[in-house]
């Protein structure tokens, strides 16, 4: 397992509602990008740049809730991607017992720094979703850590600077996506 630090939170340009927060492996230089929403980018920034708001809020109520019951995070684990979407379990130690919490990634590193708890994600996982520093501070990002809207976006502009071979690439994964989405939602309506 990788330990990962909260780098940076960053708005997206093409949506000035929409967040994406940085984590760097703590002892090297990978990075992965989380696409994450307003409330969630709100919290991790307050905690990283040390802004205490006046009452508490979700994720200072959830630490708050969890001490007052004897339950202390021992760290998070990012443990899958799929889709574009991020999925983390945080591990709490309540007397003896261990349990695990399924949550939003978001969510469990806000609750997380307010632990001071750990950041985990597997190395060969890390490995497939990382990004890698390109030139004049852009990154580049595996597909398949991005999301349809942003693969159609990227597949756009690469048929429209003739690289018909990344396009094709684009067009093969979101089609990949779009039938495991259709067979899921026919298992759906079969049952």
């Amino acid at each position: 397992m990788v330990e990962l630090i909260v780098s940076d939170i960053l708005s997206r340009a093409s949506d000035e509602h929409a967040y994406v927060m940085l984590l760097k492996e703590r002892d090297g230089e990978r990075k992965i990008l989380v696409a994450i929403g307003h409330s969630e980018a709100q919290a991790i920034a307050f905690f990283i740049r040390g802004v205490k708001p006046k009452r508490p809020i979700t994720h200072d109520l959830f630490r708050h809730f969890a001490e007052a019951f004897g339950a202390q995070m021992q760290c998070v684990t990012i443990n899958k991607v799929d889709d574009g979407t991020f999925y983390s379990g945080m591990l709490f130690k309540m007397g003896d017992e261990l349990r695990e919490v399924d949550a939003r990634t978001s969510d469990a590193v806000a609750i997380a720094l307010r632990f001071n708890a750990p950041i985990y994600i597997p190395d060969s996982l890390l490995n497939r979703v990382c990004v890698r520093d390109e030139w004049e501070g852009a990154f580049s990002v595996p597909i398949s850590t991005a999301n349809i809207e942003t693969l159609r976006a990227v597949m756009d502009k690469a048929v429209k600077a003739e690289d018909y071979e990344l396009a094709m690439k684009l067009k093969e994964e979101i089609d990949s996506r779009e039938m495991k989405y259709n067979d899921k939602k026919e298992d759906k309506s079969n049952a």
